[in-house]
């Protein structure tokens, strides 16, 4: 059981408050134990976080703070607020929706995370709320016979001018941070006078809140954005402060001579709860670290991403509610360039940047529903990766069946060759139909597809350079197809039909065997027959895209389904569907973006002459070993398209190869990994959908999330052992990533035995 009582596999946990509209945002739990609401855009986040405070606000009121500790927290509801244009989406809300059902004068008053003597591009939080949301509700309160009353509350004679009533209304409802004089005596260039007043207005401030709240500086919540970098508040990345969690104020020295008065990490952590406002370009890698575990040290995480001090423990990330618009959620694009046949050709990719330097940069493959497929792993795997999901581009679909994969396998090939060329580590990983793919790029090592894979020195330099990229960081499998995967989704569909009709027992498992091994040691298909008839049933998609009207009709499709998520209503749903984390990120793009008719060219591709695409694959799983290429291999034990036994045969032959070639006696003994992992379902019953298991790193049920950390975790160690090996053969510089991967490892070996 997870600490809110709710089972930990089921991953998210939905939240509608009483009174929400269907098409409100809700909230979801993730593991970690952050709430996360996803909305189209920025002003339907803060409508949410509106929502949420105002909910949180009439629960003080009704009954929590009787149980407040001091007469300032029972009396007053308490925030703390940021700066940033992001938050002023939030006080119009308050302001159309909230003006007159918070009693603001009378229960809330306002502190400030920080303050500044005034830096480039500076606004003064204290400041933006008083121009954004003080001085406006207190002409909105005043207007008409309110005038009055506002005085009467505020203790204002009947003569005081309406200017005078809105002073006294801010800063009855403020606690400022006064720098004034500090950054007087900067201007009369006085900087030791100016430390020393903004150390006095320091003490003081912290005083305030301390005499207010306690020694805990407990808030009833803060209010904050984030930055790109991951910033919360004042503290930015390698600040020293960052290393204070008790709750106190902090004076930060700002480049040019700038004094930052602001609350530190323990007031975060102290608070009562959190909402962080997100909006705007190129902020996923740093919300994808505050999600996803790491193999870092949790102290330099934070150092690296200040957010991440909210993971510090899941009873902390339990008080964060994050409100994102879609536009926060975007990946960086980058483009792969190369010349083929005298042709410039642009391969565009999805990229999370890295933190390191000329460090990793794994290259993702996607299957038959697109790229967006692994957004779970652009967000989760390690942040000193670059991470980079490929287009397929527009090309391809224009070309001869028998030649698209072959084109993808190309642009793979010449990003990886760029990327080791620049001495980067290029782990490359596929899912589903892109196993296809990395079968071209294994085949295209060959003089041609009928010949023996030639002895390394043998090579030219290119074949050299991708064995030697391959070798290095190796080749991930997930829940990858091949040819003999389509006759035995006939017999997953067979079960599936007798089970509706006849109630019998589901099973995914399709053939008992794939292979059968020959005298010399080789795989041959159980079911040759079957996967060369499966030619067969592509044949009317062949005939359908031969025809003209095809490519008009499918493209038409395409804009139906697009001009569908411009609807508000389905754009809601999709980013509120109980589903996990990262496929909410990205579920009204996936649609947005495909390619139907892309989508139909691969198919009829992937499916034609399957006895020939199967003998490929044979011939590629003979270069892995030829080679001495990493392998891992990845499959839910109940994929529907996918054979999970064909994987677990495939692993059993190169396992055995591999020994018998280095003369080991288990897998484990290997100096050049193979290695295969069957995910097991949580629940005892198999559902009836047969898509999630093959899904895998985009799983639409809550199982998703807990199979995006196994994908995760086992890619993180499966590149970092081959890197640790190819540093000691000296093929590689030393990265820090690895080393600190290294250390851990060790320290849970140790952990582990002493217990």
């Amino acid at each position: 059981m997870s600490r809110n009582g709710k089972c930990a596999t089921m991953g998210v946990m939905k939240t509608r408050l009483p009174g929400m509209s269907a098409t409100t945002t809700a909230m979801v739990q993730e593991d970690s134990g952050i709430h996360v609401g996803i909305s189209p855009d920025l002003p339907a986040a803060a409508n949410h976080a509106a929502e949420l405070m105002f909910d949180r606000y009439r629960q003080w009121l009704g009954h929590d703070r009787l149980h407040a500790w001091g007469t300032y927290k029972q009396q007053y509801f308490t925030i703390a607020i940021g700066g940033g244009n992001t938050l002023k989406a939030l006080y119009n809300t308050w302001l159309d929706q909230y003006a007159r059902s918070i009693d603001w004068l009378g229960r809330v008053r306002f502190f400030f995370l920080e303050d500044s003597t005034g830096e480039a591009g500076w606004e003064s939080p204290e400041q933006s709320l008083r121009v954004n949301f003080l001085q406006p509700l207190a002409e909105r309160l005043s207007h008409g016979r309110g005038s009055n009353t506002l005085r009467r509350k505020l203790k204002l004679p009947r003569s005081a001018s309406p200017a005078e009533v809105v002073e006294a209304f801010v800063q009855r409802l403020c606690h400022p941070i006064d720098l004034t004089p500090a950054q007087q005596a900067l201007r009369h260039n006085k900087p030791r006078r100016a430390l020393a007043l903004a150390q006095q207005e320091q003490a003081r401030y912290q005083a305030l809140i301390c005499g207010h709240l306690g020694a805990t500086m407990s808030f009833h919540q803060i209010i904050s954005g984030v930055g790109k970098d991951g910033s919360l508040g004042a503290l930015s990345p390698y600040s020293p402060r960052l290393k204070e969690t008790a709750p106190t104020t902090t004076l930060l020295k700002q480049p040019q001579g700038a004094l930052r008065i602001a609350l530190n990490r323990g007031v975060f952590t102290h608070a009562e709860c959190i909402h962080l406002m997100v909006a705007g370009t190129l902020k996923l890698k740093a919300l994808g670290r505050l999600e996803m575990e790491e193999a870092t040290p949790f102290e330099q995480t934070v150092m690296e991403t200040p957010l991440r001090l909210l993971r510090e423990t899941w009873e902390i990330a339990n008080k964060v509610y994050l409100f994102a618009d879609e536009q926060a959620l975007h990946f960086d694009e980058t483009i792969f360039e190369y010349r083929a046949k005298g042709q410039r050709i642009q391969n565009k990719a999805e990229t999370r940047l890295g933190d390191e330097d000329n460090g990793v940069h794994a290259l993702l493959l996607h299957g038959f529903l697109g790229l967006f497929s692994f957004a779970n792993l652009l967000v989760r795997l390690p942040s000193s990766w670059t991470v980079s999901a490929l287009h397929r581009g527009s090309r391809a679909k224009f070309l001869p069946r028998e030649e698209i994969f072959p084109h993808y396998a190309l642009a793979v090939r010449k990003a990886i060759l760029r990327n080791w060329r620049q001495g980067r580590p290029t782990p490359v990983a596929g899912h589903s139909i892109a196993g296809v793919i990395m079968d071209h790029l294994l085949l295209s090592l060959l003089p041609d597809e009928d010949s023996k894979p030639l002895p390394y020195e043998r090579l030219d330099r290119d074949d050299r350079d991708l064995v030697d990229a391959l070798r290095t960081a190796g080749m991930v499998h997930l829940a990858t197809w091949s040819p003999a995967d389509g006759p035995n989704t006939g017999e997953n569909i067979k079960s599936l039909v007798s089970h509706w009709r006849n109630e019998t027992a589901l099973d995914y498992g399709g053939f008992e065997q794939t292979y059968q091994v020959d005298r010399q040691g080789k795989l041959n298909p159980v079911h040759a027959e079957a996967i060369a008839r499966s030619n067969e049933d592509i044949a009317g998609l062949e005939r359908f895209l031969q025809r003209k009207i095809a490519r008009p009709l499918i493209n038409s499709l395409n804009l139906g389904v697009r001009a569908l998520l411009n609807s508000t209503t389905v754009q809601h749903r999709l980013l509120n569907a109980d589903m996990p984390y990262a496929l909410r990120l990205v579920g009204s793009r996936l649609l947005r973006t495909v390619s139907m008719y892309g989508l139909t060219r691969e198919i009829e591709a992937a499916l034609c002459n399957p006895a020939q695409y199967q003998r490929r694959h044979l011939k590629a799983l003979d270069i892995l070993i030829a080679y001495d290429i990493p392998w891992l291999s990845v499959i839910h034990r109940d994929d529907f398209l996918v054979s999970a036994r064909r994987h677990r045969e495939e692993f059993e032959y190169l396992a055995s190869a591999r020994m018998l070639k280095e003369g080991v006696n288990h897998p484990d003994q290997l100096s050049t990994t193979i290695r295969h992992i069957a995910i097991e379902r949580s629940d005892e019953d198999l559902p009836i959908d047969p898509l999630n298991p093959h899904l895998l790193i985009m799983a639409t049920n809550h199982e998703g999330n807990r199979m995006a950390r196994q994908i995760t975790a086992a890619m993180t160690r499966f590149v970092n052992e081959n890197l640790a090996r190819a540093i000691a053969r000296g093929d590689i510089n030393s990265l820090a990533s690895v080393e600190r991967w290294q250390r851990k490892t060790q320290r849970k070996g140790k952990s582990r035995k002493v217990a």
